[in-house]
């Protein structure tokens, strides 16, 4: 039996629903949340793991990094992750932003560029931000809740608990930016040959559970209910799956637009420069 050993930060909607219909029968699924995006880079350095789920701007930053300098975006995950920038009570608006702390996962990888073109088109450069690495979107939440930030990205069920406790939505990244992409599924090229068994077999279980979204959206609700999804985000949740695995060129375009914008590296490189279609299941 095939076996895919995998980091995300916390199970896609995609992922909940192909295990509760049953869709990754034949394969060994080892999961496990990370608490960063630098244990994600960390652990596919160190050959710890296969691949990651993560946001798909990270292999612009991954693959200057001392490491395989290889890593592509196999397969799109996620429509859009939908990105609320939430903040204690008083803070309300971009333009106090610079006397906030805001928690991010990385500096310059990552859900914090889109925070950063935000801010950009808000006419706030880097340089007006204090930025406070925190980790993943669970160590966020639990950091801004504990009074140690004033400000982050949240995506579900995070932003629904943020603001149910009384915090502030600031800003949504998907009305600013409706071509954002959702998380994407990262692996090296240079285990592809390696690796293409144990990710076609469950990917194939992924686009069953895509369809199945489309055509059983019930089903779809009752199973990421049962997995802890606060009731009111579900059907968003359901309603952002992907329209197919292959990443979608508009979005990543968009990826890199925004890193050029704020100033970051790695945005000279183009779509075909960062995508591999190799172990998606033949359509």
């Amino acid at each position: 039996m095939p076996t895919l050993r995998l980091l995300w930060f916390v199970p896609t909607p995609i992922a909940v629903v192909a295990q509760a219909a049953s869709l990754h029968e034949g394969i060994e699924l080892r999961a496990q949340r990370n608490p960063s995006s630098d244990a994600q880079f960390e652990a596919l350095r160190d050959g710890e793991v296969d691949a990651v789920v993560t946001a798909m701007d990270n292999v612009m930053d991954w693959n200057l990094r001392p490491g395989p300098q290889d890593l592509r975006i196999a397969a799109q995950l996620e429509r859009t992750t939908p990105l609320t920038l939430v903040g204690r009570r008083g803070l309300a608006s971009l333009g106090e932003l610079p006397q906030a702390r805001i928690l991010v996962d990385a500096p310059r990888n990552g859900f914090v560029v889109a925070l950063l073109a935000l801010a950009a088109d808000a006419g706030l450069s880097v340089a007006d931000l204090q930025l406070l690495p925190a980790g993943g979107v669970s160590e966020r939440f639990d950091a801004l809740r504990a009074g140690r930030g004033d400000a982050t990205l949240l995506g579900p069920p995070f932003d629904a608990m943020a603001l149910d406790a009384g915090m502030q939505s600031i800003a949504s990244i998907q009305q600013r930016y409706p071509d954002f992409p959702g998380q994407g599924l990262v692996v090296s090229a240079s285990a592809m040959d390696r690796l293409r068994p144990a990710l076609r077999h469950w990917l194939t279980g992924l686009e069953l559970a895509r369809q199945l979204m489309s055509s059983d959206p019930g089903l779809c609700l009752d199973a990421l209910l049962r997995a802890g999804f606060p009731p009111h985000a579900v059907a968003g949740l359901i309603a952002a799956a992907p329209r197919s695995l292959v990443p979608d060129r508009a979005g990543i375009e968009l990826l890199v637009r925004q890193r050029q914008q704020v100033g970051l590296p790695g945005a000279q490189l183009g779509v075909d420069d960062l995508v591999d279609l190799n172990a998606l299941p033949p359509r």
